[in-house]
């Protein structure tokens, strides 16, 4: 075999080494609070599950207090649920809360009456929906119990590493023969 060869072969077996490009993330849904539709789409999120792609959720928050002082959320989530074939339900990892997250001192956090006045660890998940719900629970590590919970309401924004697409349910067909 001449050099040529060995020379396109080489050439052939680079170009087919060439890292993959990033993902590429598509807002699938942003809604307000209240669940209103600002852009995208509920079924966008449905189909994106049903295809198989991975989600993220944003969400961001500014304090009350001091409102020189943001927060920015995304995370992705461990547990995903479609109900009904409408409505998408997710579960967000547990975090280790960082009393001092949005930078106050330890004994002067927001929050710390919630946390039962202590400085020990708690840890915080999450279960979101696309209407808005955000129902957070703090719980002890040490113990499991239930420290605090806190329903609430975000804007969120939906995102999936699929484009928007059509797919069918995973569930089986049970219309019968």
């Amino acid at each position: 075999m001449g050099k040529g060869f060995f020379i396109l072969l080489t050439v052939i077996l680079l170009a087919g080494c060439q890292p993959s490009p990033p993902a590429l993330w598509h807002l699938m849904l942003h809604h307000n609070s209240a669940g209103e539709v600002q852009s995208g789409s509920p079924e966008n999120i449905v189909n994106a599950v049903r295809r198989g792609c991975q989600l993220r959720i944003a969400w961001g928050a500014r304090r009350a207090a001091d409102p020189s002082q943001t927060i920015e959320h995304i995370a992705e989530p461990v547990w995903v649920a479609v109900r009904n074939g409408t409505q998408v339900e997710v579960q967000l990892d547990d975090f280790l809360i960082n009393h001092a997250v949005l930078g106050e001192p330890e004994e002067d956090h927001p929050r710390r009456a919630r946390f039962g006045g202590t400085s020990k660890a708690v840890m915080w998940r999450a279960q979101l929906k696309p209407d808005g719900s955000f129902d957070a629970v703090w719980y002890s590590p040490q113990t499991g119990e239930l420290i605090t919970r806190i329903p609430q309401q975000h804007e969120l924004r939906w995102f999936s590493d699929c484009p928007p697409g059509e797919a069918a349910p995973l569930y089986p067909d049970i219309s019968g023969p």
